[in-house]
């Protein structure tokens, strides 16, 4: 809201202040080892991964917005404008007495004049006739009335000229002008599109509706035998076989099927055993097709009618595909919308978090640095070395969180065992 102040901004500190604050307390947290040590699993609403996953991105966007004003904040500072001020100077209108150059300059996004011309500007000591340059969204010619930023009694102090008169407030220390809060907003409403593209408002069933009413779902009534992690290959596109670690469910069929499902790699194994080991559930998949090797299918296991896990039901062979009953064209799961997912917590452990909270903090110094005024480029550093800071966060934890599924596996490394 006031994007132009002498620096160092101690508003934008105070703010940042308050982040630190909060990494610090979640560090703080973490000293006394894994919390909490037990949890029962909750259920939810939503498919809890895809809309964790899904705000990860949206905030990943949002964050462009926070570092790129506190780099228009730094760069935005005029002490020129400062001097000006602080000599009891204002704002009027004066007339344009000479255009010296006028140059059309068309950009991406931009379109404005850069102009050159000599200004009448009435000091206590008497009108004069000063050279400036400013941009104007339209042509200027001579005779024209264009705004001013001068101290009448302290001509020595030179003065600031814009065809709008909102950028001369602005540096004064005014609000922002309009593009920049328009900007903001499109910005947000951008960030909360990618939320719900990728996740952020995801149901459980949402991934098998479309066949549900294709009538292309199968279904078969199974036993939770164990939940383990398993390592999982995929190959893309290109050819590139990606190896992770992912929790599975072991399934048995009435006929002795033995279907195995994956799970999304936030899920704790852990925390997941007790709640649904031994159980009776339904599990639903999409229809493979008929072709030899190992396919993959969206599934939604669905345990008490109620409660339900989604994952993807992995097949190896032919031999291993379970046959199942198929289901009715329907707009959703017979158990209906009602369904809540399994929600396991992961354990707030240091081998988990620390990490990454530290790599956020030095994001935040980083802005804290920019704040204070080290200059254009030095800010520029900064500011892309902050926005960084949040994706090496992000895939510290993600690292760490594929070291603890591999601690589960038989000969797992303890690094960041439960």
């Amino acid at each position: 809201m006031r994007p132009s102040a002498a620096l160092p901004r101690w508003d934008l500190l105070a703010c940042l202040a308050l982040t630190v604050f909060g990494i610090a307390g979640a560090l703080l947290s973490l000293r006394d080892g894994p919390v909490p040590q037990s949890r029962p699993a909750e259920a939810t609403r939503f498919w809890w991964p895809d809309r964790s996953h899904g705000w990860i991105v949206a905030g990943l966007w949002a964050m462009v917005l926070p570092v790129g004003l506190f780099f228009y904040a730094a760069l935005s500072f005029s002490p020129e404008a400062v001097r000006i001020t602080d000599a009891k100077g204002g704002i009027q209108a004066v007339s344009v007495e000479k255009v010296v150059s006028s140059e059309y300059v068309r950009k991406k996004n931009t379109r404005h004049y850069r102009v050159i011309a000599r200004v009448s500007v009435p000091f206590d000591s008497g009108a004069q006739s000063e050279k400036v340059e400013f941009s104007s969204e339209y042509q200027v010619a001579s005779g024209d009335r264009v705004w001013a930023l001068f101290a009448s009694s302290s001509e020595n102090l030179g003065v600031l000229v814009n065809s709008d008169r909102e950028a001369l407030e602005e540096k004064t220390g005014g609000s922002a002008r309009g593009p920049v809060l328009v900007a903001a907003l499109v910005m947000t409403a951008f960030c909360l599109f990618l939320a719900g593209v990728f996740g952020g408002f995801s149901r459980v069933s949402r991934s098998l509706r479309r066949p549900l009413k294709k009538g292309l779902c199968r279904s078969l009534a199974v036993t939770v035998r164990s939940v383990d992690v398993v390592m999982d290959s995929t190959t893309d596109t290109k050819g590139v076989v990606t190896t992770k670690p992912k929790p599975r469910l072991a399934l048995e069929g009435r006929a002795g099927e033995c279907p195995e499902v994956l799970l999304d790699p936030l899920l704790d194994p852990s925390h997941l055993s007790p709640e649904v080991e031994g159980r009776q559930a339904k599990l639903y998949w999409v229809k493979m097709a008929d072709r030899p090797g190992p396919r993959r299918a969206r599934a939604v296991l669905v345990l008490d009618g109620q409660r339900c896990l989604k994952g993807v039901l992995r097949v190896a062979a032919d031999s291993d595909r379970p046959e199942g009953s198929p289901v009715p064209a329907v707009g959703s799961l017979p158990e209906g919308d009602g369904l809540r997912a399994i929600r396991t917590y992961p354990t707030w452990h240091p081998g988990l978090h620390a990490e990454g909270l530290w790599y956020l903090q030095a994001g935040v110094v980083a802005l804290g640095l920019v704040a204070f005024g080290v200059g254009r480029w030095a800010t520029f550093i900064l500011c892309i070395c902050a926005y960084g800071a949040l994706f090496m966060a992000r895939m510290v934890t993600t690292d760490n969180r594929a070291r603890y599924l591999e601690s589960f596996l038989p000969g797992g490394g303890p690094e960041a065992g439960p």
